[in-house]
């Protein structure tokens, strides 16, 4: 009698383990949003919990500064006549306008196995219009 009962149960126990679960999942869901400290928290949560590399960037890695403009006119020289007369602090592609709102750096092992993972779990918790891209952490 004890056994046919614990047959009758056995199927409820797992369906009340799996809603237990999937109902934790939810509430974990519910508490991170797509603020930069909390999708970070969550990406190392999910992806890397022990050493924690995963990190978020502006979209634009660097400012763009000016020393001065032709039509300021002045005569303030940064070099000599036998250097070329244009010098760079940064390249284009470091100040230009990527056209991201923020960048997700992550450890080369995690972009190589679970790269879908990782553009799934950013594109649920980011806000709509935001623009973001996924590059290996050096």
């Amino acid at each position: 009698m004890i056994r046919y009962l614990q047959a009758l149960i056995l199927p409820l126990d797992q369906l009340y383990y799996r809603w237990s679960n999937w109902r934790e999942e939810n509430i974990y869901k519910l508490e991170h949003t797509g603020q930069v400290c909390s999708l970070e928290g969550s990406l190392n949560d999910k992806f890397d919990p022990i050493q924690r590399r995963i990190y978020i960037a502006d979209g634009q890695l660097y400012e763009t500064y000016y020393v001065y403009t032709e039509s300021e006119q002045q005569d303030r020289f940064i070099h000599t006549e036998s250097e070329e007369p244009t010098v760079f602090l940064r390249t284009e592609s470091e100040t230009a306008d990527t056209g991201l709102d923020f960048i997700v750096f992550v450890p080369e092992e995690t972009y190589n196995t679970q790269i879908y993972a990782l553009h799934a779990h950013v594109k649920f918790y980011k806000a709509g219009g935001f623009r973001y891209d996924i590059f290996i952490n050096e």
